[in-house]
């Protein structure tokens, strides 16, 4: 008789199977593994949603891939701030009202002003101030930590004191040493995987695209393509350089597209990067047409309204620029050419919109914009 058929003596050990006995799987305890048939099922908890389409649900976790300089931070930034606002364009917090959720931020490569800087653009999307401390969102910089296990280490200890709600690590590069490397990789993504189940917590990471491919980086991404709930990919389009240049679209935009979804398909969007305050603003581009604007006895008017209203954008006093930089911000924001955006440039000046410029930089003429907007007669001009 086989040896593993034997029936034990009373008192007598269980005996060993010989079968991958090396593995010592046997003595593992498997009672706790097998499903309740009687446990109830509980659908996703989603934690946003896009027009309707409900994505990033608690427990799971999310990839941001795309190429360096492609709008993966942008992408998050508007992500944050509807999360910490409940709505920002046409996305929305679809958490359990009213207690909106924390939200905690890794950054794990840029300098310090970069960071803040990205703090300071979330602040000013989600409508809070950014220059007093939130308890709902935090901010925490590992760039300074010297290597991926120490890095490693810090955001598991911020997750375990912070308990966030949902998290975001900007750099899934920097935790481990060797992309390529498998047997390192392999564990970090199961244990973010095991993280965010423990803490029933949504997490985003970041992790870059081949520069020739639209593949995430080495073994880390396709163990994580394989793995994740979700892939999001941001794309970077220069529309003058296009074959086939979109009409309704500024110079320079960004596409956020849905690449893997166990939900519901999220229709892919876009969005631009407006120049303002510092640190960039984006804002999702709608292709629903604006309403056309009232137009005045005199065309010209409203035209200058418009050209008035783009220059306070950006140039909303004290702030100064040089001409060119002018003429750049009209031709992006108004969809125009360079010739047609130096003329609007010269009309304004013509109609005093401008102060005389100082060692070559122009500043707004407040009275005067006032004026144009608010069909007053006209202050002196320039000439």
């Amino acid at each position: 008789m086989n040896e593993e058929n034997k029936i034990p003596l009373p008192g007598q050990p269980e005996p060993v199977p010989d079968f991958l006995k090396e593995r010592g799987w046997f003595g593992v305890d498997v009672s706790g593994l097998l499903l309740d048939f009687t446990e109830p099922y509980h659908p996703p908890r989603w934690t946003l949603s896009h027009n309707g389409t409900p994505f990033a649900n608690r427990g799971e976790l999310h990839i941001v891939t795309g190429k360096s300089g492609h709008g993966k931070t942008a992408f998050m930034s508007q992500v944050m701030a509807t999360l910490i606002c409940g709505k920002f364009g046409n996305m929305q917090y679809e958490g359990e009202p009213p207690n909106l959720p924390v939200v905690l931020y890794i950054d794990t490569e840029m300098g310090k002003d970069d960071t803040i800087a990205i703090k300071n653009r979330v602040c000013s999307l989600a409508g809070i101030p950014f220059n007093e401390p939130c308890e709902r969102f935090k901010v925490a910089r590992l760039r300074d930590t010297v290597t991926a296990a120490e890095r490693w280490q810090q955001i598991l200890k911020l997750a375990y004191v912070i308990k966030p709600d949902v998290m975001f690590i900007d750099g899934l590069l920097d935790i481990v040493e060797d992309y390529n490397e498998q047997k390192e990789c392999t564990p970090i993504i199961r244990e973010l995987m095991i993280m965010a189940t423990h803490y029933d917590m949504s997490t985003w990471c970041v992790l870059h695209e081949n520069p020739t491919t639209e593949k995430m980086v080495g073994s880390l991404g396709s163990i994580a393509q394989r793995k994740v709930t979700e892939v999001f990919a941001v794309r970077k389009h220069k529309n003058e350089k296009e074959k086939e240049r979109k009409p309704n679209r500024p110079p320079i935009y960004f596409t956020v597209e849905q690449l893997k979804a166990r939900g519901k398909d999220v229709d892919d969007w876009d969005f631009e990067i407006l120049s303002v305050e510092g640190w960039g603003r984006p804002q999702e581009i709608s292709d629903t047409p604006a309403p056309p604007l009232p137009q005045p006895a005199n065309s010209s008017e409203a035209l200058m309204k418009q050209i008035v209203k783009c220059l306070l954008e950006f140039m909303s006093p004290p702030n100064s620029e040089y001409f060119s930089n002018i003429v750049k911000e009209l031709k992006k924001r108004m969809h125009i050419g360079e010739t047609k955006a130096k003329e609007y440039f010269n009309e304004a000046n013509s109609a005093g919109v401008f102060s005389l410029p100082v060692n070559g930089r122009y500043t707004l003429n407040t009275s005067q914009c006032d004026a144009i907007l608010n069909d007053l007669p006209f202050a002196p001009s320039n000439d």
